[in-house]
């Protein structure tokens, strides 16, 4: 996949190393590794644990915590309120979860609403979340469009 990714980008590419910009030439590699939940990267600064963060049907989709100089931010990732978020905040300082507004969701076809209620969370399923999860600090940010 990612062989046919750089494919598309090749004029880019060209255009960012080869014209006026004299990019990176090596900016554009990509090192790509599969991973399952648990430690996905370590440093002395900062381990990285991935877990289970549903969307739908597809597998493999992970919500990350990271931890850092006593600190702990989660990152729900593009998740429904059945991802594993509360076990993997237990209070963590910040979480970061992606939501849809019940005004967003009033504003879209039925289709939408069903993929909605399939893929993603609600506000009101955003606070059960939340009040599992207990984080110091609650990010909301919603989707892009045509999210509404």
């Amino acid at each position: 996949m990612v062989a046919h990714i750089l494919q598309a980008y090749d004029a880019d590419i060209k255009t960012r190393t080869e014209d006026l910009e004299h990019s990176n030439l090596a900016g554009y590699n990509v090192n790509v590794h599969e991973i399952t939940p648990g430690v996905v990267y370590e440093d002395p600064s900062v381990t990285v644990k991935a877990f289970n963060a549903y969307h739908g049907s597809p597998q493999n989709i992970f919500g990350y915590r990271f931890e850092t100089h006593g600190r702990v931010i989660v990152i729900s990732g593009d998740a429904t309120p059945r991802s594993d978020v509360p076990q993997n905040c237990n209070g963590c300082d910040v979480l970061i979860h992606e939501v849809y507004t019940q005004a967003s969701f009033d504003k879209v076809s039925p289709e939408w609403r069903q993929y909605r209620e399939a893929f993603h969370t609600s506000t009101r399923q955003l606070a059960e979340i939340a009040n599992k999860a207990k984080p110091d600090l609650l990010v909301p940010y919603q989707g892009a469009k045509p999210w509404l």
